[in-house]
């Protein structure tokens, strides 16, 4: 091993806003295996013992050797408890003076001349070759002391030394604070076109296959209505009458069969309405025949006004009949034979007010419709795709052809319905969908999301929606997590570390602290609202 006397070694010379990134490539850029590092009063590196443990870890995986040269005890304690040798000024360091001790006073006036820069190496950096602890030492300045003794020199270092890790820890630990914002990064996320469909076939909703249910809404329909008969037809009336039949046989009975003709002398027939039988007739004294008699309803063979004759003008018996035993007259005229024109309900009338009652029950439907009678809450219906069932009717229209009347009426009742649909499960299904679309690591923010349903069109009893839907979906943040994983890092690797969840606002206190307490209770770490990202 080389003697240490002899070994080169370079003094870095740091700013206090040197970083331990920029430290660590002084150390690699040094041509000398020992290296002395020379830190300023308020250097960010003298904040943290873990900047002095990586710094003695770079150099010895650089195969080199550190020392640290800081007037600030407080940093001195920190170097010193990370394993790396201390020194209070570069004289020291040097072996011009003592360490710095008690009412000692360090003099720079017999420092010998400080050697020439290197020009092959930084401006703030001198490659001396010294023998080492060869310097003389410079006299301590002050008025003489008595001998202490060793127990109470010890016990003197002892405090001293504990006074300086106690500062050292309340000046690392205690007094330095982080405030921390993070803003969480976020993304718009669609829009996203989707197709929902309303079916009948369908009770509950299908978010997978976009489909809502959709129902046929029924409604209770009557209608009664009168209308004109315009059918024409012709009635004939037969005439009706008595006839009065005498039998003059006193030898035997006479029976006349119902449908026996009788008639008029000009012709006019008539036809008897039932059977009669008529006794033989009587004689009395002296010598007179007193005949039998019976009346029979009779009409006119053919109808209309000639049936009708007046009285004891129908004489002629049937035929077959004896016209001297047998006789017949009509004691009354006949009457009621006509022939006249009528108005009759016909085919058309009735086809024409099925029509009718058909479009007064679709015309009741679409006022239901209107003013939402029966409707369930929440229900938007269709009246287009109403309509109107099986009529019931209170008489057979067909019963009603052919009646001699003027006016008619109808009375029809029927089960009406028209397709409804409740559109608010298409709402869940498209945020569902657009959930899908959310990135691992990302939540979707539910209150951005805006779905919006265009018009539906009916076919049949299918409804179908188009819905276009977009939101934002935000970083999702463990604060507990995040806050622990920052404890002890520089400021530059916090903010890096913090960068991929958002944007990050990051106040070390006081102000020449550059890394952020190890001590959870000075770590103040709060969520702002989130923040869209420059690029989506």
């Amino acid at each position: 091993m080389a003697d240490e006397t002899s070994t080169p070694l370079s003094i870095v010379y740091l700013d206090v806003d040197d970083e331990i990134t920029s430290a660590a490539a002084r150390i690699r850029a040094a041509s000398a295996n020992r290296v002395a590092l020379v830190l300023p009063y308020g250097s960010r590196l003298a904040t943290s013992r873990i900047n002095f443990r990586l710094l003695a870890r770079e150099a010895t995986e650089r195969g080199k050797a550190i020392e640290i040269i800081c007037a600030d005890a407080s940093a001195r304690a920190l170097a010193q408890a990370a394993g790396l040798p201390v020194h209070p000024s570069v004289a020291a360091f040097e072996g011009r003076v003592p360490a710095i001790g008690a009412g000692a006073d360090i003099s720079d006036a017999a420092a010998p001349p400080t050697p020439e820069l290197d020009d092959a190496e930084d401006t703030q950096t001198r490659v001396l070759a010294l023998p080492r602890r060869s310097s003389p030492r410079v006299p301590i300045v002050g008025p003489p002391r008595p001998p202490m003794r060793p127990r109470a020199a010890l016990a003197l270092a002892v405090s001293v030394l504990a006074l300086v890790l106690i500062g050292g820890y309340v000046a690392v630990e205690v007094l330095p604070s982080a405030t921390i914002v993070l803003y969480p990064r976020s993304e718009a996320i669609g829009p996203l076109q989707l197709t929902v469909e309303a079916r009948t076939d369908v009770t509950a909703a299908d978010p997978a296959g976009l489909v809502i249910p959709a129902l046929r809404v029924p409604f209770s329909l009557q209608a009664t209505s009168t209308f004109t008969a315009t059918g024409t037809k012709n009635v004939q009336t037969k005439a009706t009458g008595n006839v009065t039949f005498s039998n003059f046989d006193t030898g035997g009975a006479v029976e006349i069969a119902a449908g026996s003709i009788v008639k008029t002398p000009s012709g006019v027939e008539f036809s008897t309405l039932a059977t009669v039988t008529l006794p033989n007739a009587a004689i009395q004294f002296p010598f007179t025949i007193v005949p039998s008699t019976s009346t029979v309803g009779i009409e006119a063979v053919v109808a209309g006004p000639g049936g009708n004759v007046n009285n004891n003008t129908i004489t002629v018996i049937p035929k077959g009949k004896n016209k001297r035993l047998l006789q017949v007259t009509n004691e009354q005229a006949t009457t009621g034979g006509e022939q006249r024109q009528a108005v009759e309900v016909s085919a058309q009338d009735v086809t024409a007010a099925k029509v009718a009652i058909e479009a007064a029950l679709a015309t009741q439907l679409d006022g239901q419709l209107a003013a939402g009678t029966g409707i369930p809450a929440g229900v938007t219906m269709f009246p287009e795709t109403a309509t109107v069932g099986e009529v019931q009717y209170a008489v057979d229209p067909a019963t009603l052809v052919g009646t001699e009347a003027t006016q008619f009426d109808l009375t029809a009742t029927s089960q009406g319905s028209a397709l409804g649909v409740d559109p608010t499960p298409i709402g869940a299904i498209a945020e569902s969908r657009l959930e899908a679309k959310v990135k691992p690591g990302w939540t979707l923010v539910k209150a951005a999301t805006t779905p919006k349903i265009g018009t539906p069109t009916a076919i049949g009893d299918v409804v179908t929606y188009p819905v276009t839907i977009s939101g934002e979906q935000v970083r999702d943040v463990d604060k507990a997590a995040l806050a622990a994983s920052i404890r002890g890092l520089a400021l530059a690797e916090a903010r890096s570390r913090l960068d991929d969840y958002g944007d990050v606002e990051i106040t070390l206190s006081p102000a020449w602290v550059t890394t952020v307490p190890t001590n959870p209770d000075r770590i103040t770490f709060s969520i702002g609202d989130p923040r869209p990202s420059a690029t989506p």
